[in-house]
């Protein structure tokens, strides 16, 4: 098993056609590179020396509590969650991203020259040149805001060892094309949050990549697989399945309470 370095994931990058004018956001798999030398640093480090800006979800969903009582179709069963109100976890800005999600996310949280969005569930981190608007697109009612900025500024998704089920781009043409968004809540160090726009599951969003052959680039380092993909192609291809499917992208789980409010509605 061969050593990846970070000179080894920079060329790739640049194999991608990411340089300095690039805005991405990134979804990384450490361990589908097997071994690189450096860690979570070297990743990190390389995305940000060829790119102008990077962006990565830094989700705490430790922070989650649930009422007795709340709106009517929002995808959620309202009693019996006493055990995990108990375990929920006051936010606060230094809050570590949840540990489902990416080492490297995490990485870029903790870097000196990174901003973090504040959301108590749904935050983003963004170091580079347009990191303050990028941190400044969110709020509470629109915790999708980071993407449509990537959006309008020609930005791209960057998948790395990891396929569209970590894609939140998706996220972003469901909103744009009407598909029902939920209610969430959320406890934080001086107060509770009621967090509307809140998407669905991303379980059956590999459908799409049939859809973007033809604009996905893509190369491997070590037995990492890694897709640069224009978000705005990404967001257009799923709305226009959606638009010809209203189930398309859902998952085939039958218990999946999202996917089957969005299904009845």
């Amino acid at each position: 098993m061969a050593t990846i370095t970070y000179h080894d994931i920079v060329l790739a990058l640049h194999e991608l056609e990411l340089n300095r004018d690039s805005n991405v956001i990134a979804h990384a798999s450490l361990s589908a590179f097997d071994d690189v030398r450096g860690g979570a640093a070297s990743v990190l480090g390389a995305l940000l020396a060829t790119c102008n800006t990077v962006v990565m979800p830094t989700f705490t969903y430790q922070t989650m509590v649930w009422p007795e009582s709340g709106p009517p179709d929002n995808a959620c069963a309202y009693e019996d969650h006493a055990e995990e109100n108990a375990r929920a976890v006051l936010f606060n800005p230094d809050l570590p991203a949840d540990p489902s999600l990416s080492e490297v996310a995490e990485t870029l949280r903790r870097h000196r020259l990174a901003l973090r969005t504040s959301h108590p569930v749904l935050s983003f981190a963004a170091a580079g040149a347009h990191a303050p608007e990028i941190v400044n697109a969110q709020s509470l009612e629109n915790p999708l805001g980071p993407l449509e900025w990537l959006y309008d500024h020609g930005g791209d998704v960057l998948l790395m060892g990891v396929d569209h089920r970590a894609d939140t781009a998706i996220h972003l043409a469901e909103k744009l094309v009407g598909r029902k968004q939920f209610v969430r809540w959320a406890v934080g160090v001086e107060r509770a949050y009621r967090l509307p726009g809140f998407p669905g599951c991303s379980n059956g969003f590999n459908a799409i990549a049939g859809k973007l052959a033809w604009v996905a680039l893509q190369t491997t380092v070590g037995t990492a697989a890694i897709q640069r993909i224009p978000l705005k192609s990404l967001v257009e291809a799923a709305m226009q399945m959606i638009q010809e499917d209203p189930q398309a992208l859902l998952c085939d789980d039958p218990k999946c309470e999202r996917c089957n409010a969005v299904r009845g509605g």
